[in-house]
């Protein structure tokens, strides 16, 4: 509901006795304003043109109040609203709506499962990166020594673990 002079002052009019009528909420305020003038007007404690002086000082301070409170039902509207849109988006994120681990289908969950898939595929590279390391060196040792290299045998495809192999099978990502 945007600031307008309806939501200060809606329906006003006149009645018989010169009194405003109005249902907006600045036409509430005055009609208490309006009362405690009244009042200390009859008992005498305001008096001629003193009551012009104190009427005006309440009307402005009237106006200030009523827009500062139609701005703060504004202001807690589009909050409620925010709050509600945030309630929607968050479900749809983790297609829970309580605090519990989101679902694997959701989008925090799919983002979940992603970090833990690339993290994975960062330590299988570089545990690769270390193997084509040490494979290099191997290499460039037997093509420098041009011996028969019977220390290394199990590297060559024996049957250990420790095995080109075993520990290929053993990087393969999940």
């Amino acid at each position: 509901m945007p600031l307008t002079i309806a939501n200060l002052t809606a329906g006003v009019s006149t009645d018989g006795n010169n009194v405003v009528t109005g249902t907006g909420i600045f036409d509430d305020m005055m009609e208490t304003v309006n009362a405690h003038m009244a009042a200390q007007f009859n008992l005498g404690r305001i008096t001629g043109s003193d009551y012009a002086t104190v009427y005006l000082t309440a009307i402005q301070a009237t106006v200030q109040q009523a827009v500062a409170y139609t701005i703060g039902i504004q202001k807690g509207n589009a909050e409620e609203s925010l709050l509600l849109q945030k309630e929607i988006t968050e479900f749809a994120q983790t297609e829970q709506a309580t605090k519990v681990a989101p679902t694997t289908t959701s989008v925090a969950g799919r983002a979940n499962n992603l970090s833990s898939e690339q993290a994975k595929g960062f330590k299988w590279n570089a545990e690769n990166k270390y193997l084509k390391s040490l494979l290099d060196a191997y290499a460039i040792n037997v093509s420098v020594s041009k011996e028969a290299d019977s220390d290394t045998a199990i590297l060559q495809g024996g049957t250990s673990t420790a095995s080109i192999k075993g520990v290929i099978d053993e990087m393969k990502p999940t």
